[in-house]
């Protein structure tokens, strides 16, 4: 046993890279589908504002505990290092301001299957930009996982509305004429839509930024640059965003968004990490598959249906992965 994981461990420097990606890209997933669910909880209980702000501040403190314990040097952050990595916290703010507020609005299955959608932007922008290179496996692979994401995710025509949200009984031989609640929840869906693009495209630059730079000056040290550029400008700009009405919050509201920014930076990490020791394209496209984890919630607790198109997508990201894996 010792031996074949030894032989595994000198396998060609693009293969381990490519298996790292994955796994670094999986916890991400993990982690920030988990974070997906609690800052649902936390926007609409809290609002998009306190959210962010107490998620953000949790980060910043689990941050700070490792920079204690692990003590990085910064000796490789230079100056195009740091202005880099302070665009990508000042985007990255952007991303989250954007998303949360998007799941305040909109329904979870679609907003998260949007904003998936910065898996595919950091992956393009890492082959055009820092010229990296898959197999065709690999390729293949990126675009099934991607393209799973948003079948899997995406809320299909005949799915089940909650109960609060659902249309009136019809009556035999009417056509049922859609509710004053139904109509208000499609006009949230759209409303959450513009934000949730917004935070893909976010989101993606910002997943290459920090990819590019972890691998240049370490993963912690990058997570901590830019999450000190977010903290900095969310504190500079919090006043101005919103009315004093929107500043609403309760206790388990705060209890959520706490748990909201704990899980995620714990996903920043990860993505951090794998962009250090893997394919920041590899690192992006595995952790896209997050509204995963949102599904498998409703299912469980909503007794959701899954629908034609949402099992092609589960199927296509397993393929997905397979194929990255084997690149």
């Amino acid at each position: 046993m010792a031996s074949r994981v030894k032989l595994r461990w000198y396998a060609p420097a693009p293969a381990r890279e490519t298996v790292l990606g994955v796994i670094y890209g999986l916890t991400a997933a993990v982690a920030w589908g988990a974070s997906a669910i609690a800052a649902t909880y936390a926007a609409r209980r809290a609002g998009t504002f306190i959210t962010v702000l107490v998620g953000q501040g949790i980060g910043m403190i689990v941050l700070i505990v490792l920079l204690a314990a692990v003590r990085p040097s910064f000796s490789n952050m230079d100056s195009t290092a740091t202005w880099g990595l302070i665009g990508c916290g000042v985007i990255g703010l952007a991303g989250y301001l954007s998303f949360y507020r998007a799941l305040e609005l909109g329904p979870v299955g679609l907003v998260s299957a949007i904003g998936a959608a910065y898996g595919g932007v950091t992956a393009l922008m890492a082959f055009s930009i820092l010229g990296e290179r898959l197999a065709p496996a690999g390729t293949a692979g990126v675009t099934m996982a991607v393209l799973g994401v948003t079948l899997a995710a995406a809320r299909g025509p005949g799915a089940r509305e909650p109960a609060s949200l659902a249309a009136g009984e019809p009556i035999v031989g009417v056509a049922p004429a859609p509710s004053a609640s139904a109509l208000a929840a499609a006009a949230a869906a759209r409303a959450g839509i513009p934000f949730a693009l917004v935070s893909a495209l976010t989101y993606g630059v910002g997943g290459l930024l920090l990819g590019h730079f972890s691998a240049r000056v370490g993963w912690l040290d990058a997570a901590l640059v830019a999450r000190v550029a977010s903290m900095a400008v969310l504190v500079v700009i919090l006043p101005f965003l919103g009315r004093p009405s929107a500043w609403r919050g309760t206790a388990s509201g705060v209890v959520w968004a706490a748990i909201a920014g704990l899980t995620d930076v714990v996903g920043v990490l990860a993505f951090a990490r794998g962009g250090e020791v893997g394919r920041v394209a590899v690192t992006a496209a595995v952790s896209s598959v997050y509204p995963i984890i949102p599904l498998a919630a409703g299912l469980v607790l909503f007794a959701e249906r899954i629908g034609p198109r949402q099992g092609i997508g589960v199927g296509l990201i397993i393929v997905g992965l397979v194929l990255l894996g084997l690149a």
